[in-house]
């Protein structure tokens, strides 16, 4: 029997086997319907969708699901040796189809049973696959290993096989990651289409926009740099987790003005209090002169007792008052923003930053303005341009953004994401075994330690934080370091070069970037799937990277 709440989650509790606890007596109901599941990197997103999927088992608690969910990871570039079919969750009733259909069978009723009503499977695969890649899927593709496809081709064929087994609860993590623009489109379509149960963690707002609501695992304390408890809030669509952040953000700076508002009222109130005290005191005494001694030390030990306790009334609601700003304070998240000043970044207008013959693009074919550039023609950047590099996975973004750094004119930074040697994505010149301060002096090894410390401290670390091994930092973090390496290099970079810079970053890390990027001077070509990204940049133009047709048959 299926239940009103497909997914119950009830009272979980779940640590790593190193200690580190994720969750405490976290309980949360998902009902049909899509649902985003948002928050900051490391707030647990991952962790909880794979407890969901039964890859992980809750310490306490438990979790019902009223069928099993299919379950699409974020990190499948790392199963480089699985085939297509494979991925897809396919190569058993592929296989077996072959047997039959090509008279090879060795257990007929075996392989009947693991085809079922599936003998069109190979025709549904094609046509998903084509659906996210855009026509490229050759009969040979369902052999081919992820080792030879793009992240967002590897992606693509995860969605495809989600699509495929039609299950009454999905969750996805990150599916837009390294997705292109027509496969993003895609997936939006299937999520609008979807009539069962979903769960997506995404940090991309245009998905979040076509949800029917948000759960967010927000930190316990919104002033913490690196929150460890987490709470799960719920909100309704996208537009009202806004208006509900907004009514959040003026409740809280209310509270903190009303909060200092009431400790400078006790402040003041026993400032005059003591005054009177003082004055009774003096007054007290001059009596005393003209009274009888046993009378006036009387009046005195009385007048004492009484002044204890009003000072002990007033300090007690002093530290209530102090205690209310505290908390208020606590209640308002701390700014994030990364302010830095760049000057040496600055480079004049109309000075020649790289100039590339067309002709020598190793991959693709460059458009602008809807047209494809001569083979003759330079792509050239001047000044501090802004240039979007878009186009389909696969057609050469990367390999351009290399050349452009190759032929730069100018000091360069390029910022992009590498594979290690477990598969697991991290930044390129980042040092895991190095700390943070250790990889910054890597980039300006000129610098002073504490001229280097100070730097760290506007990309939000400061103390000994700086002295921590990077391999310790979340991905925001390290996301941070990274950037800082680059901007704060000397000499300092005048082409910036972004390779889809917001994968696997959360929306606070994102607006971390683009405040960073705003005292940035020089010029600056990005290459992203990111629509809004791009917006927010505000670039000068686009290079509409293509497919290079080699022959009338491609």
């Amino acid at each position: 029997m299926q239940h009103l709440n497909p997914i119950i989650v009830d009272g979980l509790g779940f640590s790593w086997p190193n200690g580190g606890t994720v969750f405490e007596g976290l309980s949360a109901t998902f009902t049909r319907g899509t649902t985003g599941l948002i928050g900051p990197n490391g707030s647990g997103k991952s962790t909880l969708l794979r407890l969901i999927a039964g890859e992980l088992a809750p310490v306490r608690g438990a979790i019902h699901v009223d069928s099993p969910p299919a379950y699409l990871a974020q990190d499948l570039v790392r199963d480089t040796h699985r085939s297509v079919a494979e991925l897809m969750g396919i190569s058993a009733t592929m296989a077996a189809l072959h047997r039959v259909l090509g008279n090879t069978t060795e257990d007929l009723e075996r392989d009947m049973e693991t085809i079922g009503d599936d003998w069109d499977l190979e025709e549904r695969s094609a046509a998903l696959l084509n659906g996210y890649l855009q026509g490229q899927v050759t009969p040979e593709f369902l052999a081919r290993t992820v080792a030879t496809l793009s992240g967002g081709e590897t992606m693509a064929v995860g969605l495809a096989g989600i699509e495929l087994r039609r299950a009454g609860i999905m969750l996805l993590d990150e599916p837009t990651n390294n997705l292109d623009r027509s496969a993003r489109h895609r997936l939006y379509d299937m999520v609008q289409r979807y009539a069962g149960t979903m769960v997506v963690s995404t940090h991309d707002k245009t998905l979040l926009r076509l949800l029917d609501s948000l759960a967010e695992l927000r930190p316990v304390n919104v002033r913490a740099l690196k929150a460890e408890k987490f709470d799960l809030v719920r909100f309704g669509d996208w537009d009202s987790r806004a208006e509900a952040l907004g009514h959040e953000s003026e409740s809280a700076a209310r509270r903190l003005s009303d909060a200092r508002s009431k400790l400078a009222i006790e402040n003041r109130q026993r400032r005059e209090a003591e005054t009177k005290i003082a004055r009774r005191s003096k007054q007290g005494k001059k009596a005393a002169e003209s009274m009888p001694k046993i009378l006036a030390n009387a009046l005195r030990n009385k007048a004492e007792v009484s002044a204890a306790k009003n000072r002990g009334i007033m300090k007690s609601h002093e530290d209530d008052a102090a205690a209310e700003l505290a908390a208020a304070r606590d209640a308002v998240p701390v700014d994030l923003r990364i302010a830095i000043n760049l000057p040496d970044t600055r480079v004049p207008a109309g000075r020649s930053i790289v100039e590339i013959p067309v002709a020598e693009i190793f991959r693709g074919v460059v458009f602008e303005d809807a047209q494809p550039m001569d083979a003759d023609a330079l792509l050239e950047i001047r000044g501090p341009e802004r240039i979007g590099l878009a186009g389909a996975n696969g057609v050469g973004k990367s390999t351009l953004l290399g050349q452009l750094e190759d032929g730069a004119k100018v000091p360069t930074g390029f910022l992009r994401q590498r594979l290690d040697d477990e598969g697991s994505e991290g930044w390129a010149g980042l040092h895991d075994g190095m700390s943070m301060l250790e990889n910054l002096r890597l980039a300006a090894p000129g610098l002073e330690p504490g001229n280097l410390r100070e730097k760290l401290a506007a990309f939000h670390f400061r103390g000994g934080r700086v002295d921590e091994p990077v391999s310790q930092l979340s991905g925001g973090e390290r996301f941070r370091v990274a950037l800082a390496m680059i901007l704060l290099a000397d000499p300092a970079p005048q082409l910036l070069l972004l390779d889809e810079p917001t994968n696997n970053l959360d929306m606070a890390t994102v607006e971390q970037l683009l405040s960073a990027l705003e005292s940035f001077g020089g010029a600056m070509v990005v290459a992203s799937h990111d629509e809004e990204f791009l917006a927010a940049l505000a670039t000068d133009r686009v290079w509409d990277m293509q497919r290079r047709v080699t022959s009338p048959d491609a």
